[in-house]
């Protein structure tokens, strides 16, 4: 075996070979980080500015890398459709002949095959949709993203989306930016807290520079990548997004991603075609959902046949639905622009509301890259403007714009696709600059989540982790390492409580010196109430009861009404338990005699989940079954 700190030189001929000696690689990070964090305390920066200046940087790099990998779309974009049309023909979107057909239909698949050649060597064939990918590293490797990811999506998700791929370049820009922040927290030795928050400013950077939209991505990084909304993360998170969009709008100019036309509500009648649009949003969401993972799980199912080949296969199906729907292809968005402007035919529309999530479903679902949340706004678009030209086939007197229902629909299907409401709103206010469309836009969002939550349980993303066996809480925290913990092993004794006898003198003073702002108040050895500095103000606060201060006991001012589990109860129930009620700790009912002897605290539970959760990733890095 060999030690810690290990050097082996080899020599080939003239080649010397030298394996790198980690100690040694460890050290030089942790003296970076020592270095900069006594230069920051020479300058007096709390630990709020170190976030914000290290925020700042993940920004402008992640900025750099939006602006590579846009290029890179474009680069491989001239390589299979533009200098390939002298090779097939000079008008290729408009040529008859079957080359002209059978180029079309090729380039897709051969952009798959260099990306499954690409999955094969690097990544073992394991299919990695970007957003998703994320989510599981900040849920469960504490926001560690290994840092090559950063240039091999950049090539993967360029060669894909430039080759005529269906899925969205958010997806893998997001990846991206994750990766980015990921490395530099790691290479600066931060704590998961900070690297988490690290891999969110990597993504809402990316994002942001990715839409024009700073503060949608930002909110997108939080409501999607960290779950959770707190200033701590907020503030790195904003600063990132800014100077991402700043560096993005340096080197790619500061246009808008879509063409927005001017909105005015011209008839409060509107509202219920919106209620309508909403309701229809929620179809098209499920629709979206069922056929992605229908297509997804279809070539898992291809288990003989090889992996890189499966990227082909899925490129082929898309080329022959781009023979007929070029707008399906991921490199562009002007058949959004068309539906906004509302130049566009009804039948095409629906077309390619019907072919956008197939085409999607074959591109990712097989192994390709990309991601689903632009392809969600077009499909979103298309049944927008399909419905406002309906509107204005039967009912031409009102004039409505199409392109407002179009607009509208795009936030509608990504909130029902995502359940990221806010996202979606702040996005396409930030797009269309025009308060006059917060208030169709938060009706038609609302709806279309709510209903599309209640039919699917589940969003694209969480259904995504439970077809693939790993399931996540709302708070990102993984359901089946929570289920493998027994209630044995987490509960303990219940050592600090309150006597139903005891006077408020002894139970202030037990409160006092306990742990916890609730305690549980015992008869005969077990538990029958709580109290808290709570009940003991709400006594306080009332006149006639002071005056009989000194002779009230714990039965007088304890609560009946505290939370219980069986004790033959998994942590994932006992978890949701004290998260639903805000407990510190819940006690544990013996389902046979119904007595309360043990109790299980939030932080005991967390911290176990935090162990096993380790261990359960390590050995799967090491294949350790």
């Amino acid at each position: 075996m060999l030690p810690v700190n290990w050097e082996e030189k080899q020599e080939k001929g003239s080649i010397r070979i030298r394996k790198p000696d980690f100690r040694s690689l460890l050290r030089r990070t942790e003296k970076i980080r020592t270095r900069l964090s006594d230069f920051g305390n020479s300058l007096g920066f709390t630990q709020e500015a170190t976030l914000l200046i290290l925020g700042g940087i993940t920004g402008i790099l992640c900025g750099f890398g939006a602006v590579v990998f846009h290029e890179s779309i474009a680069f491989f974009y001239e390589i299979f459709f533009t200098h390939s049309k002298s090779y097939i023909n000079e008008q290729i979107f408009q040529g008859i002949s079957v080359l002209s057909i059978i180029g079309i239909i090729l380039l897709p698949a051969i952009g798959g095959l260099i990306v499954g050649i690409l999955s094969f060597l690097f990544e073992k064939g394991e299919k990695s949709e970007g957003i998703p990918s994320v989510i599981v590293a900040v849920a469960t490797r504490g926001g560690v993203i290994k840092p090559f990811v950063s240039v091999l999506k950049t090539i993967q998700a360029a060669v894909s989306i430039g080759s005529g791929g269906a899925g969205g370049k958010e997806g893998p820009i997001v990846q991206i930016g994750a990766a980015i922040g990921s490395s530099f927290g790691q290479v600066l030795n931060l704590s998961s807290e900070r690297l988490r928050i690290l891999v969110g400013c990597g993504a809402a950077a990316g994002l942001s520079a990715a839409f024009n939209t700073p503060l949608g991505g930002a909110l997108f990084a939080m409501e999607i990548i960290l779950r959770s909304f707190n200033a701590k993360s907020f503030s790195p998170i904003i600063i990132a997004s800014v100077f991402g969009t700043v560096v993005s709008h340096y080197f790619l100019g500061d246009e808008p991603s879509f063409k927005i036309p001017k909105y005015q509500l011209l008839n409060n009648i509107e509202f219920l075609f919106y209620i309508l649009l909403g309701i229809l949003s929620a179809a098209v969401s499920i629709y979206f959902v069922k056929v992605f993972l229908l297509i997804d799980k279809g070539f898992d199912r291809l288990k003989k046949i090889p992996a890189y080949w499966k990227p082909a296969i899925g490129g082929l199906f898309v080329g022959i639905i781009g023979l007929w729907l070029p707008g399906v292809y991921g490199f562009t968005y002007k058949y959004i622009d068309s539906s906004l402007y509302n130049s566009a035919p009804f039948w095409m529309l629906l077309l390619l509301m019907i072919f956008k999530p197939i085409a999607t479903g074959f591109t990712i679902g097989s192994g390709g890259n990309g991601g689903t949340f632009a392809p969600s706004l077009f499909t979103g678009a298309m049944l927008g403007g399909a419905f406002g030209q309906a509107i204005n086939y039967f009912f031409p007197e009102l004039g409505v714009s199409p392109g407002a229902y179009a607009l509208v629909g795009m936030a509608a299907v990504v909130a029902g696709n995502t359940h990221a409401s806010l996202t979606a709103l702040i996005m396409v206010f930030e797009l269309t600059n025009n308060y006059n469309i917060i208030l169709p836009l938060m009706l038609t969002i609302i709806i279309s989540a709510t209903i599309s939550r209640y039919v699917l349980n589940g969003s694209l993303y969480t259904l995504k982790f439970k077809s693939q066996g790993q399931d996540f809480d709302i708070y990102g925290r993984k359901v089946s390492v929570l289920k493998s913990i027994p209630i044995d092993s987490v509960k303990e004794p219940i050592e600090c409580f309150v006597e139903i006898s005891d006077s408020f003198s002894t139970i202030l003073e037990k409160l006092k010196g306990s742990r916890f702002s609730t305690l549980p108040v015992m008869r005969n050895s077990t538990v029958i109430g709580v109290i808290s500095f709570a009940h003991i103000r709400e006594f306080l606060m009332n006149e006639e009861a002071k005056s009989l201060l000194y002779f009230v006991v714990a039965e007088d001012l304890m609560s009946k009404a505290f939370g219980v589990v069986f004790d033959d109860s998994d942590a994932e129930s006992a978890l949701l338990a004290i998260d639903s009620r805000d407990l510190e700790y819940i006690c544990i009912k013996n389902r046979s005699d119904g007595e309360i002897h043990w109790m299980i605290t939030r932080e005991k539970l967390l911290k176990l989940y935090q162990n096993e959760l380790f261990l359960s990733e390590e050995l799967k890095d090491l294949k350790i079954s």
